[in-house]
């Protein structure tokens, strides 16, 4: 067998264990609180109930936007981030109505607008209003 044999071998074996493997190497030990999907989990105290559209956001870092959905409606919009400080700016959405949804994408968007601050534990983001009180609960959810 060649040397150049055995190189492509080695890599095609690389390649396999990073496949296979990728799943956990997919997950870091504490989410980024930006490019990551965070899909929300609890709002004002509660646990939320499926929707048609899974509430969730992501923060992406090269236009500092925001992007997701409410449970109904897709949303877009600005935010700012220094450090843990986080606010979000004026958002704009579709205009579906939803039966069942509208009560938690009210509420989901009304709490957006009081977030004055990120907490980050491992893969669970808490968002937090100007006394510090936790008023949105997320967990990161990454591709399979």
């Amino acid at each position: 067998m060649s040397l150049v044999q055995v190189a492509e071998q080695s890599v095609r074996a690389a390649v396999a264990i990073a496949l296979v493997g990728g799943i956990a190497l997919a997950q870091p030990a504490t989410a980024s609180l930006e490019s990551t999907y965070w899909k929300l989990m609890e709002l004002g105290g509660k646990a939320i109930r499926a929707t048609r559209q899974e509430p969730h956001f992501i923060l992406h870092p090269d236009t500092r936007r925001v992007s997701g959905a409410g449970g109904c409606n897709r949303f877009i919009g600005g935010y700012q981030l220094n450090g843990d400080q986080l606010t979000f700016g004026q958002t704009a959405g579709t205009m579906m109505a939803c039966a069942d949804e509208m009560d938690i994408e009210r509420e989901f968007f009304t709490i957006l607008r009081q977030v004055r601050k990120a907490r980050i534990s491992g893969q669970q983001l808490e968002l937090l209003d100007e006394a510090d009180r936790p008023v949105a609960r997320f967990e990161a959810v990454y591709p399979k």
